[in-house]
């Protein structure tokens, strides 16, 4: 009985050695131990103050080898990363060695197989699909990915697998996950990716190819968007994109972007599919134009009733609830967010529109996107103001102000009206619709708001230069017409 007590005794206060904890830094070492090869603590009290104390004593007598993994695998960028449009991004993918790091053989298979195994995949709606696999210099990229992925780091250093993605499409969206297997050892880890930004093409109601290289720009700023670059519009078309409209692109070229190629479509392509591309254009040409928004600061909500809203009604229903007519990018741009609707609603340029991700019966056909009210089969025409449909309201964040949007402001019986459209200038004018005429249009096809009581309100015919005044007559109607209402541009400072 005494020599049992004796060996208990022994196998309790014997010293147990704790394996080192090697991270993604050199793996020889001399990375801290988290602890010594004998665990024995001073106590000041308790056991007789002084005496050694044995620790992981609950972790000897209740843990089991096979239950710590001696290789972990991490992306520590939880719970998601965000990247923009024809950008790149890098998705960290650290290995860690919970013990000294199998050592590579001097050359040849034998220092291939000392190092770890990575295969990088992509899933979405529930496909995966192989991006990568790597081991020691050897890398593998699927076809898909041919010239897009990379382990810019792997070859230098085997703790460090992260994955370097280029010229992001918005089908990039989705779980990236990171597996690496070394001898009887493996791991992984998952990060999920959203791709920001979304190319659109855009028009004024009127008719087709209305505007100049730089009534273009002007446009795009003033629905909340920006022109889209070349790499933008390439990005969107590989991520399925297709539009049988030229328009104007951030560098003076007018480009397109075609899948099925057709009649009317082809361009300079000869029947294959692409972007096609009519190359630098005389900036006085006319064409449509290709804009791209990315950031929402705020939220867009649908709202309604039912007997629905007029153009002008829809606008006072969303300064009612400290809101405002969302701009055409802005929905967009909510689109490429998520955002899902079976509701044509007023937008702040008077048209009519609502966002599909999931294509349904009755909702627009069968591919999903921002879908558009047009009153002619050519896609040109805006509904009337006083048609009734709901209304898309967007509210800023606190502390973001609302971007510079056309906004029908109210008539007030032909009083006059004081609106804040940005800080340092104030807009003074009857009903103003802020969105310049088309620039090839008649007098009798400019666009008309009308009040309450269905009084034709004042016609916009000259572009608003922000703190630079009013512009104007356009070209169409220079040595014509006057301008059509009373507007001042004051500089001011409205935030006192």
């Amino acid at each position: 009985m005494a020599s049992a007590l004796l060996l208990l005794l022994l196998w309790v206060f014997v010293p147990t050695v704790v394996p080192e904890v090697f991270g993604p830094g050199d793996g020889a070492g001399n990375s801290a131990s988290l602890a010594t090869s004998a665990p024995w603590v001073s106590s000041g009290g308790g056991l007789g103050g002084g005496h050694p104390v044995p620790v992981l004593l609950t972790a000897s007598l209740f843990s089991h080898p096979e239950d710590v993994k001696a290789l972990q695998v991490s992306i520590p960028r939880h719970p998601a990363l965000e990247a923009v449009l024809a950008g790149d991004i890098t998705i960290p993918c650290l290995i860690t060695y919970l013990g000294p790091q199998p050592t590579a053989g001097t050359a040849g298979r034998q220092a291939v197989l000392g190092t770890p195994r990575v295969k990088w995949t992509f899933i979405s709606e529930g496909k995966e699909v192989e991006i990568l696999v790597a081991r020691g210099d050897r890398v593998k990229v699927s076809e898909d990915y041919r010239l897009r992925a990379s382990l810019p780091i792997f070859h230098q250093r085997y703790t460090n697998a992260s994955l370097l993605l280029t010229e992001l499409r918005p089908n990039d969206s989705g779980i990236y996950r990171c597996d690496v297997q070394h001898g009887i050892e493996d791991g992984h880890d998952i990060l999920d990716v959203k791709v920001k930004g979304v190319v659109f093409h855009y028009r004024e109601g009127s008719m087709r190819y209305a505007y100049t290289f730089a009534e273009a720009r002007e446009a795009c700023a003033r629905i909340g968007a920006h022109i889209a670059t070349p790499e933008q519009l390439y990005a969107a078309y590989l991520g399925g994109y297709e539009q049988c409209d030229a328009g104007w692109i951030a560098d003076q070229t007018v480009r397109y972007p075609i899948h099925t190629p057709r009649e009317a479509c082809y361009g300079d392509m000869n029947g294959f599919p692409g972007v096609r591309n009519y190359g630098v254009v005389d900036p006085e040409d006319m064409y449509d134009v290709y804009c791209y928004a990315e950031d929402l600061p705020g939220e867009i909500f649908l709202e309604t009733t039912p007997d629905k809203f007029t153009l002008e009604e829809a606008a006072a229903r969303c300064r009612a609830l400290g809101a405002e007519l969302a701009s055409t990018g802005q929905l967009y741009a909510a689109w490429s967010a998520g955002l899902d609707a079976c509701s044509p609603g007023w937008l702040a340029d008077g048209s009519v529109r609502y966002p599909i991700v999931t294509p349904r019966e009755r909702c627009g056909g069968a591919l999903p996107g921002v879908k558009t009210i047009f009153l002619f089969r050519n896609q040109t025409g805006f509904p009337d103001a006083l048609s009734r449909y709901d209304a898309y309201c967007f509210r800023g964040k606190e502390g973001h102000p609302p971007p510079l949007t056309p906004q029908m402001l109210p008539r007030r019986d032909q009083r006059e009206v004081l609106g804040s459209l940005r800080a340092g200038v104030r807009v003074l004018g009857g009903c103003w619709v802020l969105a310049p005429a088309h620039p090839r249009a008649k007098s009798r096809d400019v666009p008309q708001a009308r009040d309450g009581i269905g009084i034709p309100a004042c016609s916009p015919c000259c572009d608003i230069a922000i703190g630079q005044g009013c512009f104007g007559p356009s070209r169409s109607y220079r040595g014509r017409i006057g301008m059509p209402c009373m507007v001042s541009v004051l500089h001011d400072d409205i935030s006192r």
